[in-house]
């Protein structure tokens, strides 16, 4: 992501370097701050293209799962138009030509067939729906609809939870990584004083072979987390959908602490609400199907037997269909006691989610601060052995100072450091997971 970026920044900067010595004065302080503020932009540009946000983004762009839930949603308003069209009258054309011959007193008994039957009937078919019925299929719509956007938030908080989760663990790993470059920096500038003081028999040169030693480690060391941290990169790029294989630098997680909430209030609560809804709907359901049930039916058209003036068999007829259910063998009671069992099995999970939602939220609190407070102890560490180091580097450069205790300064430092780099991840780990967790 930084490739092209870099490209056009030092392209703009050569040229406004170029045009620079050649304008007028005004001109110069015209083009230096508009330099400024491109660079000032494109800075802003390219943290934000690492920051964890647009990755974020990019993940829910790139997932296919969204737009499932979008064509869902389109599906189920799709559904509530099919509920109203069911409303309106259905008609029909039907035709049933039916030709029975008697040859040589061979054939079909013309009492049953009429010898011949035809019709052409445009049919008519009303039904009549209860208020409360329509308002329970709708319903269920509306439940089905509220069900889909919660999964959608759940979607959205689960690969929230994941890209931020490797975000962190690439952005500590970037983190040790600056510090082993500073280390590196250090040993660099260091070997080259303490090999001008073993030419000049200040120390001996297994003194000076031990810091190469440790030097080496050191660049070994470098080499392979800046391996581990260019993969972990390559999966967080994975999780997103970005197809480029750059090195870029991430920029601070800046996730942070939210306030308690109440378990009511979370998402995994809304899952039992909503379970109950469909529950409570489908209950109604079943004692809708035993009311009794009306619709109007009607036909007009042609209908003869051929038997009598067939030209004068043209008419129309209606009625009416009555039903009402009187005996199921108890089916309606055994489903009704079905329903009322996974609602049993609904509430009983309700209030162990509410309970454990309580007991883990006060958990992951006190693990963050206990975490806080360790590092805050780390850093101090971290201050110490910063400066018995600056003082063993005067010594060692002095000749005052055995190499073994400078390199156990040195190893100190190290570990005060990374120790100090990995509680941050692991508070932001925490947070991370306790965001997720209550929202």
């Amino acid at each position: 992501m930084e490739k092209n970026f870099f490209k056009k920044f030092f392209t703009t900067l050569s040229f406004f370097t170029f045009h620079f010595f050649e304008a007028k004065p005004k001109s110069r302080f015209i083009g230096t701050l508009f330099a400024f503020l491109f660079v000032t932009l494109s800075l802003t540009k390219c943290d934000a293209q690492n920051s964890l946000n647009s990755y974020i983004q990019s993940a829910i762009k790139f997932s296919p799962v969204f737009a499932d839930n979008e064509n869902q949603q389109q599906s189920l308003a799709l559904d509530s138009l099919l509920i109203r069209a069911g409303l309106k009258p259905q008609v029909g054309f039907t035709s049933n030509d039916l030709y029975a011959p008697v040859v040589n007193g061979f054939g079909y008994d013309n009492a049953i067939t009429n010898g011949a039957n035809v019709n052409a009937l445009l049919g008519v078919n009303y039904s009549f729906a209860g208020k409360k019925n329509l308002s329970n299929q709708f319903g269920a719509l509306n439940i089905q609809k509220e069900i889909l956007q919660l999964n959608k938030k759940l979607t959205e908080r689960d690969l929230k939870q994941s890209v931020e989760q490797q975000f962190i663990t690439v952005y500590g790993e970037q983190q040790d990584l600056k510090n082993q470059q500073q280390l590196l920096s250090l040993l660099k500038s260091e070997e080259e004083i303490l090999k001008q003081l073993t030419q000049s028999a200040v120390y001996n040169q297994t003194d000076y072979l031990n810091f190469l030693v440790t030097y080496n480690q050191s660049k070994l060391g470098y080499a392979q987390q800046l391996l581990k941290a260019k993969s972990d990169l390559y999966v967080l790029n994975y999780l997103c959908g970005i197809a480029d294989t750059s090195f870029v630098s991430l920029a601070a997680p800046g996730v942070s602490l939210t306030e308690k909430k109440s378990s009511s209030s979370s998402l995994g609560f809304q899952q039992f609400v909503f379970d109950s809804l469909k529950l409570k709907n489908d209950l109604d359901k079943i004692q809708f199907a035993y009311k009794p049930k009306l619709s109007v039916l009607g036909d007009a058209g042609y209908n003869s037997s051929f038997a009598n003036h067939p030209a004068k068999n043209f008419g129309a007829s209606v009625g009416l269909n009555f039903s009402v259910p009187i005996y199921d063998g108890k089916q309606r009671n055994i489903q009704s006691q079905k329903l009322q069992l996974q609602q049993s099995t609904n509430n009983a999970s309700r209030n162990y989610f509410t309970s454990q939602f309580e007991i883990r939220q006060s958990q992951l609190r006190n693990e963050i601060s206990q975490t806080e407070k360790l590092k805050s102890d780390a850093q101090q560490q971290l201050q110490l052995s910063q400066t018995l180091l600056d003082a063993d580097k005067k010594l060692l450069e002095t000749g005052d100072l055995h190499i073994a205790d400078y390199l156990l300064a040195l190893s100190a430092y190290i570990t005060a450091q990374s120790t100090v780099t990995q509680l941050e991840v692991s508070r932001l780990q925490l947070i991370s997971q306790y965001n997720y967790f209550i929202q």
